[in-house]
């Protein structure tokens, strides 16, 4: 059964596809990070200047250092403006608070502001309370004598940073989803270009199987040139064994014609004491011309060409029971049937030789019972079975094909399974092989309606 969706196009398209999130997937978080990091560093390096800026408009009064209440930053001078600045002495006293941090407590950053070292700005994130802390820890120089330690302290709210940061993700995210879409579309159009010769191919050969071309005459690739070559090479090989075993059968049939003819016209000048003899012959040659009628018909029907019709099961069991007890007269066989109104819709011809083939194989090979069980429902089921010495397992699937035979002792050229097999595969049934309940072999033929 053909998996729907299950396309050398689409696996090619998946696989690119899934390539192509796993690649962009992974650069984005590269991006993600590389500019997470940067937008980190931007916000030292603002307030690194920040404190310099404080540091270059400190100055001294008397024996402390001194800054003015509003300094040229306005971000300091604006409560709520997110932008805190302090001047600590060296016992960790305030001296300055900026007019934006009138109301933050710093008592929790005692850890983040002592840990600055002399001439280096240390820049940390604290959690609690949720800031940016740059300390930059200076030694000032009162006088030629004195000097003393002082701690420039800039602290910034992190709001700014994180919806920077989560717009740019949002940007990124947004227009790699566009880049994958777009480069999907792209790929399946490429792929769709690439792959058009195989469905040339696969548009070809449907043509060919409804007889409307002869050969591969499309203009392909380098890469699928050698197939549609070989491909020509097998259907035009096909086709020429296809017609020898046609005019075989042909002649087969016309030479059959002039002995028939001859047959026919002998049974016409026997005495009337031969007159069952004459009747007998009369209807096996009317059989024989039946039968090569039949055979040049199935030669060449597929099929879309059977003749659907109601037959009768009964009566073709019948006939072939009468014929088999004359064939095998001598070994007396018994032939058994379980046969009830059953009906087999297709050509009668068909199923006389498919019943046929069985039947006679199983009188052939068995020791004299053979049993015909015919049942019908959602499906017409045909099942003979004989007493013979069966067939072994390891047989099953070979006996089937055409030429097979298991005892070389016995008459026969191993073609009528085949021919079971052949018109069983017509009518879409299957046929199975077991081991019957009267010792030998079972041949079970399922038909559907």
């Amino acid at each position: 059964m053909k998996r729907q969706g299950y396309s050398l196009r689409f696996r090619l398209l998946q696989s690119a596809a899934l390539t192509l999130i796993l690649f962009l997937g992974l650069t984005g978080i590269v991006l993600d990070q590389a500019f997470r990091q940067s937008a980190w560093q931007n916000v030292e390096s603002t307030l690194t200047a920040q404190v310099y800026g404080l540091i270059a408009v400190a100055d001294q009064q008397g024996e402390l250092l001194y800054l003015p209440e509003a300094v040229q930053e306005p971000g300091f001078n604006r409560l709520g403006s997110g932008l805190f600045g302090l001047l600590l002495d060296s016992q960790g006293r305030e001296l300055w608070r900026s007019q934006s941090a009138v109301v933050i407590d710093y008592s929790r950053l005692v850890d983040e502001i002592e840990s600055a070292t002399l001439g280096e700005p240390i820049f940390t994130h604290s959690k609690v309370p949720d800031v940016f802390v740059l300390s930059y820890k200076v030694l000032w120089q009162l006088g030629p004598q004195q000097s003393s330690e002082y701690t420039f302290v800039v602290l910034r709210n992190p709001d700014a940073y994180e919806d920077e940061v989560t717009s740019f993700r949002g940007s990124l995210w947004f227009w790699l989803a566009v880049v994958v879409i777009g480069l999907t579309v792209v790929q399946w159009l490429v792929m769709r270009w690439g792959l058009s010769p195989l469905s040339r191919l696969a548009d070809e050969l449907r043509s060919l199987e409804s007889r409307e071309g002869s050969l591969l005459t499309g203009d392909y690739p380098t890469e699928i040139e050698g197939v549609t070559r070989n491909l020509n090479l097998l259907i035009t090989a096909e086709r020429a064994q296809r017609e020898k075993y046609r005019t075989t059968l042909a002649d087969l049939a016309h030479s059959l014609k002039t002995p028939l003819s001859i047959l026919s016209n002998t049974t016409t000048r026997l005495s009337d004491q031969q007159e069952e003899t004459a009747q007998l012959i009369t209807d096996q040659v009317h059989r024989m011309n039946d039968l090569v009628s039949y055979q040049l018909e199935r030669a060449v029907a597929s099929a879309s060409q059977i003749a659907r019709q109601a037959v009768p099961v009964f009566a073709c069991a019948k006939r072939l029971e009468q014929a088999l007890s004359k064939v095998y007269q001598a070994e007396q066989v018994d032939l058994s049937m379980v046969v009830g109104d059953e009906t087999f819709y297709g050509d009668e011809r068909d199923l006389m030789e498919l019943l046929g083939n069985l039947l006679d194989n199983a009188c052939k090979y068995g020791e004299g019972t053979v049993r015909l069980t015919v049942f019908g429902g959602e499906a017409l089921l045909l099942i003979v079975e004989d007493d013979g010495p069966g067939i072994p397992k390891e047989r099953h699937g070979l006996i089937m094909e055409r030429g097979t035979r298991i005892d070389s002792d016995t008459p026969g050229q191993g073609i009528g399974l085949a021919v079971v097999s052949e018109i069983v595969a017509r009518y879409g049934g299957d046929v199975e092989i077991d081991d019957a309940e009267l010792g030998g072999a079972k041949f079970t033929v399922t038909l559907p309606l």
